[in-house]
């Protein structure tokens, strides 16, 4: 079993968007012609993310979600990115250090886990 992708349901579409296309690097793709506004973001050739307006429909609220999360091999990049949007991030080494971690939230508040080299 793997995961296929998460539904983020947003007021800002196009916000949103700009986020996980220009900070985490996701791509825009195709999506089904659904008779509502939203946008699948691909990572590779999957949809990981899915966005859709809050009109659309929905089992309901999520609000236990605690993160979603993400893995590069250019996490420098990604802190670029950040910094370059003027985000607030916090910034950690695992206690190995084997790894780092980015932890910033989307504009919807979600909070986003990048893990990178």
């Amino acid at each position: 079993m793997q995961l296929d992708h998460v539904n983020i349901k947003t007021d800002d579409l196009e916000g949103t968007t700009a986020f996980y296309r220009d900070v985490i690097g996701l791509k825009i793709g195709p999506r089904p012609n659904f008779p509502f506004p939203g946008v699948w973001l691909y990572h590779e050739t999957r949809p990981v993310v899915h966005l859709k307006s809050p009109g659309a429909p929905g089992a309901g609220s999520t609000g236990p979600l605690d993160h979603v999360a993400f893995s590069t091999e250019d996490l420098d990049r990604v802190v670029a990115a950040l910094d370059a949007k003027k985000l607030d991030y916090t910034l950690r080494a695992l206690p190995d250090g084997s790894l780092r971690q980015c932890f910033v939230r989307d504009p919807n508040g979600i909070m986003v886990e990048i893990t990178g080299v």
